[in-house]
């Protein structure tokens, strides 16, 4: 089968996230430019922290907050400052992701934009390993062409220098995360220089990590890729002239897939032949157009031949200016030619590009999306922090900016509350929200349009998660369903299981004992399979009232509590 085959070689976001069978997840980190905070709500499920779950399940309330409860310690996510999607419907809990979710705000004012996750796994017996994949996709639902590279290796006790540019990488945004992740993230750093090789399969030989833009030694010219080459096929939805005329400087073959949209008159000129993404791609399950989001370059030189794949776009901002990251694979001698590649991609049957050899029609803009643009990280770099204030038994917050250098109109809210839109300038004021209300998630609106961004806010009182489970776990029945579920084998029974019982519960009392017997039965599994769950169920009831847990309940509770004590020893 093609490596390149996009319409039988498709890999699943989820299953190159999971661990190997008696491995769990010890931390993972994410690297992406975009983010959208619906779709992060599905990685607990790939990294094994909750059972296989679908579209139906994730409305759940209570798999929402399990999910995000179950995997903020283990988890950290870097994102562009300013392009975290708003999402569709605004959750509460979507605050409890601030301790996960970190923006990167560069100080050339360019984009953060690689497509990266460096996830370590580890067993009962102490072995750990560290999976690497190097991706063109963000952590969005988008359905372009997108392509992964998955690689692992074994943590060892002999230090190895290869590696120093993947854990470079990491210690790079590290110093946008908070105190909580800081140690996790450098200890992750550290383990990566432990591992003696990842493994590569055929047709590579050799591998290089290449970071772009995150200090000195990681710029375009240690990536190899603009040196002298005989051939180069290159493939980029954005392109610009410059890097377009270094890349084609051959005297062999020269071949670019790119977007419609981004073909130029300069393009056609340098490269022998230009593909695009066909009109309407009607073979594929999502029932939408899908376009070329992948970034690849195959290389023939005098060293051999290389592809490099991962985020970098064949543009001056992406090589000169933005946060990238490329992995450089060699492979091994006589096992692949132009031609091959080039058939290989571009199969001559059932494919998805055209070859172009006119310019389209350039696209007329008025120049809106632009000043949008602009006035979005003009206001992203003018905020300078927010502080909370009680006011009684609600709070109000202050929002600090210096003045905006654009005539746009932004505006700003909480996230949780967008109806207070209002203004921003150098003091935005809102009032009267809830504790629970309270978040550093706000949102930017510029024409019409909204991003979400995390501003440091001060004064945020430390008893905010609670308020948060108190405004979904409300009443006994409900904390009962709660418990239900997370105790589960089956998350989806469980969430099944959790609306039965809440619909039994609200009726008459001689329902509670069927409820009660279930709870039981599975708090005695728990005890002897898997005693840390208890833990975990100590944890959410300290965040709830003793009226909501229920005296009959926190009896129970402590009885389990005291065999599995009984059971340790």
């Amino acid at each position: 089968m093609s490596m390149f085959d996009t319409a039988n070689n498709r890999l699943s976001y989820g299953e190159l996230l999971q661990p190997e069978v008696g491995y769990h997840l010890d931390f993972a980190v994410g690297l992406t430019y975009s983010l959208d905070l619906e779709a992060l709500l599905g990685i607990p499920v790939s990294l094994g922290l909750l059972d296989e779950t679908d579209s139906e399940l994730m409305r759940s309330p209570f798999y929402i907050l399990e999910a995000i409860r179950k995997s903020g310690d283990n988890l950290a996510i870097f994102c562009n400052a300013g392009s975290i999607a708003m999402p569709q419907k605004i959750e509460s809990v979507y605050s409890l992701l601030e301790n996960s979710v970190f923006e990167v705000k560069l100080r050339n004012k360019q984009n953060f934009h690689p497509k990266l996750w460096i996830i370590k796994y580890a067993n009962a017996d102490g072995h750990a390993y560290i999976k690497v994949l190097v991706l063109s996709r963000n952590l969005t639902f988008d359905t372009s062409i997108d392509m992964c590279v998955a690689m692992q290796g074994a943590v060892t006790r002999v230090k190895r220098n290869r590696n120093k540019p993947l854990a470079d990488m990491l210690n790079f945004v590290n110093r946008y995360a908070n105190t909580d992740k800081h140690k996790k993230i450098a200890s992750l750093a550290e383990d990566i220089l432990y591992v003696k090789d990842f493994d590569i399969s055929h047709p590579f030989e050799d591998y290089e990590f290449l970071p772009l833009g995150i200090g000195d030694g990681y710029t375009a010219n240690e990536t190899r890729l603009f040196e002298r080459k005989h051939n180069i096929f290159a493939v980029s939805p954005f392109v610009s002239d410059d890097v377009m005329s270094t890349l084609a400087d051959c005297n062999g073959k020269k071949v670019l897939l790119t977007r419609k949209a981004s073909v130029t008159r300069e393009a056609l000129e340098q490269f022998n032949k230009v593909y695009v993404t066909k009109e309407l791609l009607t073979d594929n399950e999502f029932g939408v157009k899908q376009d070329i989001h992948t970034k690849l370059y195959f290389t023939q030189t005098n060293d051999g031949n290389f592809l490099y794949i991962g985020s970098a776009n064949a543009t001056h901002n992406a090589f000169y200016k933005n946060a990238e990251f490329l992995l450089k694979l060699k492979y091994k001698p006589y096992s692949i030619g132009f031609d091959t590649f080039q058939r290989d991609f571009i199969p001559e049957e059932n494919c998805p590009y055209e070859r172009i050899k006119s310019a389209p029609e350039p696209q007329l803009s008025d120049g809106v999306q632009e000043a949008v643009d602009r006035a979005f990280k003009e206001a992203i770099y003018a905020v300078r922090g927010a502080t909370v204030a009680a006011n009684g038994d609600k709070f109000d917050i202050c929002v600090d900016s210096r003045v905006l250098k654009t005539t746009e109109t932004v505006k700003i809210a909480p996230l949780q509350r967008q109806e207070l839109l209002t203004n921003l300038s150098d003091n935005a004021n809102f009032g009267g929200l809830l504790l629970r209300e309270l978040s550093e998630f706000y949102i930017l609106w510029v024409h019409g349009q909204k991003r979400v961004i995390k501003i440091a806010t001060k004064g945020i009182p430390n008893d905010r998660d609670d308020a948060i489970y108190k405004g979904i776990i409300n009443s006994e029945p409900k904390f009962l369903a709660y418990v239900s579920f997370m105790l589960s084998e089956d998350y989806a029974v469980g969430a099944l299981e959790a609306e039965d019982n809440m619909r039994a519960l609200t009726g008459d009392d001689s329902a509670n004992a069927p409820v009660y017997a279930a709870i039981y039965e599975k708090l005695l599994k728990t005890v002897h399979r898997e005693p840390s769950r208890l833990r975990a169920l100590a944890d959410v009831m300290r965040r709830l009232d003793s009226a909501i847990i229920g005296e009959d309940f926190t009896k129970m509770y402590e009885q389990f509590k005291l065999a599995a004590r009984r059971l340790k020893k």
